[in-house]
């Protein structure tokens, strides 16, 4: 049977494996994708959360990286801009 080329077919085969995922505003989730929808809302356990910050409030200050971590998270479709499958 040849390979399906159903995003979310292709998605399902994924549950339970680790994902990354970027989303709008350069915000970064990695994680366990435990279920998703049509809507690509997506739920995620043992996340690592990468984001960058300003180091003051002045526009052309450095930014720099920082993460945090979360036991379980939802994330909402529309601020997805791609899902990594590994």
């Amino acid at each position: 049977m040849p390979p399906s080329h159903d995003p979310i077919a292709t998605l399902g085969t994924s549950l339970g494996k680790q994902v990354i995922i970027k989303c709008k505003r350069h915000k970064t989730f990695t994680g366990i994708l435990k279920s998703f929808n049509t809507h690509l809302n997506v739920l995620l356990e043992d996340v690592s959360y990468a984001f960058f910050e300003r180091s003051t409030e002045e526009e052309n200050a450095a930014l720099i990286e920082k993460s945090e971590n979360f036991d379980r998270i939802v994330l909402r479709g529309d601020s997805i801009v791609f899902i990594g499958l590994k």
